[in-house]
């Protein structure tokens, strides 16, 4: 089944639509959600969570990309459930790897243009993306998408770990280029 057929069933209100997203995108979701807990039974509750939250907000949203949206939706719980979880302790990697990117992203909540600064920030983001090298590409994307550690990427992509620091630098400081010529506030 396809995507648009789940969006579909989803606004219809079939439960089933819930079993074709468990079926196809479970390790896709439970693989964000292991990489931000980091806790095997965290994430199962929190895959269950997700499954909640597709439900409410499909209807009134209909997303574009399921799998993104369904990614999106992971991130957020996820990143709940850890703040909720450690409170004052911090998960390292989560940390670490939200804190690179401090430096490249707007402060703060947007002015009164809430709605068309961010859609300018997607624009922008998906411009940059686009402009990186396909390897650069998908390091950034595991990185601060999926949260995974430069170590993680280093077994992965078979390189240095200080190599592939520098590549995120280098892209972090081309993103931030980016959306200062975008005149996008920092």
């Amino acid at each position: 089944m396809n995507d648009l057929n789940i969006i579909e069933l989803l606004w219809e209100r079939s439960e089933a639509a819930l079993d074709e997203i468990s079926d196809q995108y479970s390790r896709l979701y439970k693989s964000v959600l292991r990489e931000i807990l980091g806790d095997d039974s965290d994430t199962e509750e929190c895959a269950n969570d997700l499954l909640l939250a597709v439900w409410n907000s499909i209807p009134p949203n209909r997303p574009d990309s399921l799998p993104a949206y369904i990614c999106k939706l992971a991130r957020r719980i996820g990143i709940d459930r850890l703040r909720y979880s450690t409170r004052q302790k911090r998960n390292g990697g989560y940390t670490i790897a939200l804190s690179e990117l401090e430096e490249c992203l707007p402060d703060g909540e947007p002015a009164d243009d809430s709605r068309e600064q961010s859609q300018r920030i997607r624009e922008v983001l998906t411009e940059f993306l686009k402009a990186l090298d396909p390897e650069t590409q998908i390091l950034f994307i595991r990185r601060y998408v999926y949260l995974e550690s430069v170590t993680d990427l280093a077994k992965r992509f078979e390189m240095k770990e200080n190599r592939i620091s520098a590549r995120l630098y280098r892209a972090r400081l081309k993103l931030k280029r980016m959306l200062e010529k975008e005149g996008i506030t920092l």
